[in-house]
């Protein structure tokens, strides 16, 4: 009989070495599939995040096309550069030319009437003047908005007295009479 046992003893441990493989290799595969799956999962992520990363560069891209000061950008830089110019070269006519610049300058200045400080005839010689010299539209209309209303002739200036002080001198005032007080 102990040999039966020892037989059946045997055999189980045999059968649980087997099953115990089993187990084990079910485990592996298991865990194989799970890798294999979350592996996939991290995959369809990467590829996911790429296309939404690829979606707003494109839509920045759009954006940018749209953006009216890319446009301007994009026309200014096509547009062919004026032959004339400002140059910081001096040619070999520079002279010949000043004094023919000169002698019209005092010619107009003979022929035209005299402009107001502030006027629109004054603000239409300057703008003529500074496209005749190559100046951008653009800058010349800045030119524009900037001397509107600040020419005063200096008689006007001096004649003229605002109806209030200017604070200092109000402060001065104040000052002086609180002085006298406490003496």
């Amino acid at each position: 009989m102990s040999e039966e046992l020892d037989d059946i003893g045997r055999e189980t441990a045999a059968m649980m070495r087997t099953m115990l493989q089993l187990a084990t290799l079910v485990a592996l595969r298991t865990r194989e599939r799970g890798q294999k799956e979350a592996e996939a999962r991290v995959k369809v992520t990467e590829a996911r995040m790429k296309e939404a990363r690829e979606m707003q560069i494109r839509e920045a891209r759009d954006s940018k096309a749209k953006d009216p000061r890319n446009t301007e950008l994009a026309r200014m830089i096509e547009k062919p550069i004026p032959e004339r110019g400002v140059s910081l070269e001096k040619d070999r006519f520079t002279a010949q030319a000043e004094a023919t610049r000169m002698a019209g300058i005092a010619a107009a200045a003979h022929t035209k009437p005299v402009l107001q400080y502030d006027s629109p005839e004054r603000r239409m010689a300057i703008a003529a003047h500074l496209a005749k010299m190559g100046v951008a539209p653009e800058l010349a209309a800045v030119r524009m908005l900037i001397e509107v209303g600040q020419a005063q002739p200096p008689i006007e200036a001096v004649r003229t007295r605002p109806e209030e002080a200017p604070a200092v001198t109000r402060a001065r005032e104040q000052e002086s009479r609180g002085l006298e007080r406490t003496r």
